[in-house]
C-alpha cells in the first residue's frame, strides 16, 4: 500500500508540469489549475484533451508503462477522463490537488503507471 501511495504522489507531481508538442486532439486541454468544479463543467472533449496532456507529461517523465507516442493515447485519455469523473462523483475536495490526485490514482488503477521497481534505474 505504501508503494502505491508513493507512485500516486509521483504521478500527481508529474501531472502538474508543462509540455509542448500536443497532437491536434489535445489542443482543447485545460490549464494546470483544474479544480473539481471546472473539471465537472468541462466538455468531454476538454476532459479527454486534458487527460491526454497529463498522460503525455507522465510519458515524458517516464512514469507510464504505455509503449506508444502521446499522439496515439486518445483511447487511454478517454478511459482516464471517465475514471476521473467516476472518482470525483463522491469527492468533496474542490482544489486542483484533488483532481490531480484522482487522476494519478486512476492512472495507477487503469494499469498505465510503471511499477515502483521500474521507476528506479
Amino acid at each position: 500500500m505504501r508503494n502505491k501511495g508513493f507512485v500516486v504522489m509521483l504521478l500527481a507531481l508529474s501531472i502538474a508540469g508543462c509540455s509542448d508538442g500536443r497532437p491536434e486532439w489535445m489542443k482543447t486541454a485545460l490549464d494546470d489549475d483544474v479544480d473539481q468544479a471546472r473539471w465537472e463543467a468541462s466538455s468531454l472533449e476538454e476532459k479527454v484533451a486534458t487527460a491526454g496532456l497529463w498522460l503525455q507529461r507522465l510519458n515524458d517523465d517516464d512514469y507510464l508503462s504505455l509503449a506508444k507516442p502521446a499522439a496515439e493515447m486518445e483511447p487511454e485519455a478517454n478511459a482516464l477522463a471517465t475514471c476521473i469523473d467516476s472518482s470525483l462523483e463522491e469527492a468533496t475536495a474542490e482544489s486542483a490537488t484533488g483532481v490531480r490526485l484522482a487522476a494519478a490514482d486512476c492512472v495507477h488503477e487503469l494499469g498505465y503507471a510503471k511499477k515502483v521497481g521500474e521507476l528506479v534505474d
